[in-house]
């Protein structure tokens, strides 16, 4: 039967096996070794970094943009280069369980970014800056998110290796006083030793405290009409008030002049369609508003 930690090492090897459960055996090995540092760091990661400051793998690069109400989502310009550095690097303190279901998420929808939210102070300080008080927000590939979940794997892989290169192995789910000795009394195994870069990095970091993220996704305009005919043809019959209907009119019209622009915004198609799916929402009783909103969900992710 294989030990404690040559599960790990296993596990850390298979892409199908979620960072969380991977952290949770990692977690059961550092307590039962009493590796305090180590113990601390899967638990920031399990449950996130809070007032901590993040490692380096956790800070993630994007760019900035701000929502035009008429033109759609826009890159953010600065005048200052080093203000541009600053507002387009972001750590994220959240739960890792946070971002692993925010990218598979991404990746079925088949999106390949996040529009990540500044923190509130941030968002407020920017925008007193911006003409007309635009709001702003970070665009993060998703690949970056990635790239956290596969620093965590690596140091979990490496970690749990040098436990088996040292002699730390267990039987079944149990150490010999020996091997937790010798773990305890060999600072090889802290998590500095497995992190690049120091943990408390000192490059400049925008909070996400409190921030959002939502998916930025590529509309298929091929599909609109077909939504826009059924819209047009059970208006009347979907349960909902006269500014209800007044609403979807107006999206309408904006998605229709969307379809017929040389250069169509995913970000207004995207408004509009969640205004669409919000007052359907409301007469989500009604059998005709549920079947338009399972059209929307299905041919646009919204």
């Amino acid at each position: 039967m294989a030990s404690l930690v040559e599960e790990l090492q296993a596990e850390a090897l298979n892409q199908s096996i979620k960072i969380t459960e991977l952290l949770q055996k990692s977690l059961v090995v550092a307590m039962k070794l009493k590796l305090e540092e180590f113990t601390i760091w899967v638990r920031q990661e399990l449950d996130g970094y809070g007032e901590t400051e993040v490692p380096k793998y956790r800070v993630l690069h994007g760019t900035p943009h701000v929502f035009n109400p008429y033109r759609g989502s826009q890159p953010l310009e600065f005048e200052n280069l080093e203000h541009g550095k600053r507002y387009s690097n972001m750590h994220f303190d959240t739960p890792i369980g946070q971002l692993e279901h925010d990218l598979i998420n991404a990746i079925e929808s088949g999106s390949h970014a996040f529009q990540v939210s500044y923190a509130p102070e941030t968002e407020k300080m920017l925008m007193d800056g911006i003409s007309y008080r635009m709001q702003p927000s970070l665009h993060i590939n998703a690949s970056q998110f990635q790239s956290v979940l596969d620093a965590v794997r690596k140091i979990v892989l490496e970690w749990s290796l040098k436990l088996e290169e040292d002699g730390i192995t267990g039987v079944g789910m149990s150490f010999s006083k020996e091997e937790k000795s010798k773990a305890q009394n060999n600072t090889t195994y802290n998590i500095k030793n497995y992190i690049e870069g120091n943990i408390s990095d000192s490059q400049i970091q925008i909070e996400t405290t409190s921030s959002s993220q939502s998916k930025i996704v590529e509309f298929d305009l091929s599909k609109l009409p077909d939504l826009i005919i059924a819209l047009k043809g059970t208006i009347d019959v979907i349960g909902i008030d006269e500014l209800g209907k007044q609403e979807i009119c107006a999206e309408i019209g904006t998605l229709e002049a969307q379809i017929s622009s040389p250069n169509p915004k995913n970000a207004i198609v995207g408004e509009s369609l969640s205004s669409i799916k919000r007052i359907l929402e409301a007469a989500s009783g009604n059998l005709v508003a549920s079947g338009l909103l399972n059209q929307i969900g299905v041919l646009f992710g919204v």
